[in-house]
């Protein structure tokens, strides 16, 4: 019997095992001795193993670093996948390791998963391969980020923040002018991931912080205008000074997550996670984390659940954060005015709970149900659902969006599913009611609403792979119907009015690489900015408005 070791950069041992072994007879017994010779033996071939098993383990090593630098911002830390798909050994069973690894070379048309050649010169094809065969044949894995490790990982830049300049370096009308755009860059980590700021009144860019890894959401301190917060999809938490643009404090709050809400008297933070699920509470100030939650509870069909974390929000009508559970389809009420921040919980809300967004008192909530293609009303003083609204298919309502017309208040869910009847609906429902006004068809899955109280149009991107998602449509607000569509030049996403109404920003990723300026009165486009892969818009005026559309009315 031959035996071969395949050792690295082409080494190779092979040999026939040696007879080991020598028997004799001691007192009527047989006794087994090692030869001389074939002990050495013996322990070159144990070596040998050894030292295969140790090239594989260091190659492993190697691999999965190489996933954590260059793949889990997207697919997840815990190789379960994020925004991206799963990359393990289950998910990737039909797949030959070739075919991986033409993926990764060749990318995703029409997605954020770009070509990887060589990774711009920092991977060799060999390490692409190793890569490749690490995610094809490793389990998902189990991790952990708790409260020390979030208390841990606190990095503070800015000690003393009476340092910081009393005044905006540069010049501003009004602080409510800033729209940030969340720029992923194209591999969503390096130089190009990083927020820009622009003046949403000149339409000229301000300043820009680099994240690191691809930005998700911009949340604004609701009482101080120098502060505001940033998500990343690595699951790190920003505090950045505005009037600078400098970074205060930064934490990981989890491996990878995006939600963020900011309380209303500015004194918390919320954040959440998909990996691992959890959510955390946060002094705004410090970042010093003050409690975990696990998020996990039963699920509408009685199954106990870990959930990846929701949208997380804050209402005018209890001092509290809301949180929903997506895969648990509950909702948890979290009280603020209490030390150990007890949770009510809302339960059997939905299938997969998403987005979310609030009428304008802050009493109710209207919450996407993936799974059950319905928009969830919730009443959030009796802590109950109220109703389930129709949404024509797997609803994505963004940060919602709702406009007052003729004496009432609509409400703006858009659909991201493929329909069951072959259409595409914007839904318009009644926010006293929740009764469903109209379904308007357009042109695509949609993403995020966009509405101002002096803009004449609510605005919808439509997104996916199709030629049709470098469009934006324009629905005038008091008939409820599509007037306008506009090709953006690259895959729409994320329409946000300027804090006047005068301007219309809108992001033009997957190969646009820009960000696009359009009056709101006659559509005419005005200026637009470079941009890697742009992504989420947000408007300093976020900071005092319940819902994108209204005027600001929290003080």
């Amino acid at each position: 019997m031959s035996m071969a070791f395949q050792l690295p950069e082409g080494v190779v041992w092979a040999g026939r095992p040696p007879i080991l072994w020598f028997t004799h007879t001691v007192a009527g017994q047989r006794v087994r001795h090692i030869g001389g010779r074939a002990l050495s033996v013996a322990m070159l071939w144990i070596g040998a193993v050894l030292l295969v098993t140790q090239v594989s383990t260091v190659w492993a090593q190697a691999a999965e670093q190489l996933f954590a630098e260059h793949c889990a911002v997207c697919h997840g830390a815990d190789r379960g996948g994020y925004i991206a798909p799963a990359l393990n050994k289950d998910s990737l069973k039909r797949l030959a390791t070739g075919q991986i690894v033409a993926k990764v070379k060749t990318g995703g048309v029409g997605t954020l998963m770009p070509p990887h050649p060589t990774f711009f010169g920092k991977l060799s094809s060999k390490q692409v391969s190793k890569l490749a065969e690490f995610i094809k044949t490793t389990p998902k894995k189990r991790v952990r980020w708790n409260l020390e490790d979030i208390r841990g990982s606190l990095q503070v830049y800015i000690p003393d923040e009476a340092s910081l300049p009393s005044l905006p370096i540069y010049s501003i009308g009004d602080m409510d002018d800033l729209m940030a755009v969340a720029g992923r860059g194209r591999y969503a980590a390096g130089d190009e991931a990083k927020v820009i700021f622009f003046d949403g009144q000149g339409n000229r860019k301000l300043g820009e912080i680099p994240t690191q890894y691809a930005p998700h959401i911009v949340d604004y301190h609701p009482k101080e205008e120098r502060f505001a917060y940033v998500t990343t999809d690595a699951g790190y938490l920003f505090k950045i000074d505005l009037y600078s643009f400098r970074i205060v404090r930064r934490v990981r709050v989890g491996l990878n997550g995006a939600s963020l809400a900011v309380s209303r008297d500015g004194r918390f933070l919320a954040a959440g996670s998909y990996v691992p699920n959890t959510a955390v509470i946060l002094d705004a100030t410090t970042l010093e984390p003050l409690k975990l939650f696990e998020l996990k509870g039963v699920d509408p069909d009685g199954k106990m659940v870990e959930s990846d974390s929701g949208v997380i929000l804050s209402t005018p009508f209890l001092n509290a954060f809301v949180m929903a559970l997506e895969q648990s389809g509950q909702v948890w009420v979290v009280d603020l005015g209490k030390p150990d921040f007890p949770v009510k919980k809302i339960k059997n809300v939905g299938r997969h709970l998403h987005d979310a967004f609030l009428s304008p008192s802050g009493r109710y909530l209207a919450m996407a149900s993936y799974d059950d293609n319905v928009i969830v009303a919730i009443d959030l003083k009796e802590m109950k659902v109220l109703k389930r609204m129709p949404a024509g298919r797997q609803p994505h309502v963004g940060s919602g969006a709702i406009i007052r017309v003729d004496g009432r208040t609509l409400g703006i869910g858009t659909n991201i599913g493929t329909p069951v009847t072959g259409e595409y609906f914007v839904t318009v429902f009644d926010m006293e009611s929740f009764e469903v006004v109209k379904q308007i068809p357009v042109l695509g899955p949609t993403e995020s609403p966009a509405a101002h109280p002096k803009a004449p149009y609510i605005v919808v991107d439509i997104v996916g792979t199709s030629a049709k998602a470098a469009k934006i449509q324009f629905i005038d607000k008091r008939t409820l119907e599509v007037v306008k569509t506009i090709t953006v030049g690259g895959h729409s996403h994320f329409p946000e009015y300027t804090a006047r109404g005068d301007y219309l920003y809108v992001s033009a990723g997957y190969g646009g690489d820009k960000v696009v300026v359009y009056r709101s009165d006659t559509l005419k486009k005005i200026k637009s900015f470079s941009v890697e892969v742009p992504a989420g818009i947000f408007s300093h005026l976020r900071s005092g408005a319940v819902a994108i559309g209204l005027e600001r009315l929290v003080e």
